[in-house]
């Protein structure tokens, strides 16, 4: 169970940090052409807001990991307060994921309103995808605690 915790933990933390710098650096490209458009403000403040969610989901996962660093065994009360932790950052991370795509989306409108309606389309449609996984996941997550 120790190895899975750290995996996971791993795992989240630097997808969680990639992700914020990827989210950082649109909203400063945003800010440094200089778009004072009513989308643009909206872009940038959806990738900033990405951006800080992931830095808390990585935040958890890396002090959680060194305050865990050395432990081989997790009482189960330890181990029930750990996963509560744990799922305050891969929530952050999972919002922090769905206003990424949103502001994706809205970056197509920056260009030309083509280019809108087809970057918001592929994001209604990854949107969907990432639902039709997360509904599915927790399904599979329900069944495994049954047994």
């Amino acid at each position: 169970m120790r190895e899975l915790l750290e995996l996971q933990t791993g795992q989240v933390a630097f997808i969680s940090g990639l992700m914020s710098g990827f989210s950082l650096s649109v909203a400063a490209h945003v800010l440094r052409f200089g778009l004072r458009s009513r989308i643009a403000q909206l872009v940038f403040l959806l990738f900033l807001i990405s951006s800080l969610l992931f830095l808390v989901a990585l935040y958890v996962d890396v002090r959680l990991s060194i305050e865990l660093a050395g432990i081989d065994s997790l009482p189960p009360e330890l181990l029930k307060q750990v996963s509560g932790v744990r799922n305050i950052g891969t929530s952050c991370a999972t919002v922090a994921l769905m206003i990424f795509i949103a502001a994706t989306g809205l970056l197509g409108w920056l260009a030309k309103p083509i280019t809108g309606i087809m970057s918001s389309l592929i994001a209604a449609c990854v949107f969907y995808t990432f639902w039709f996984v997360w509904q599915n996941i927790n399904s599979l997550s329900q069944l495994l605690v049954a047994l």
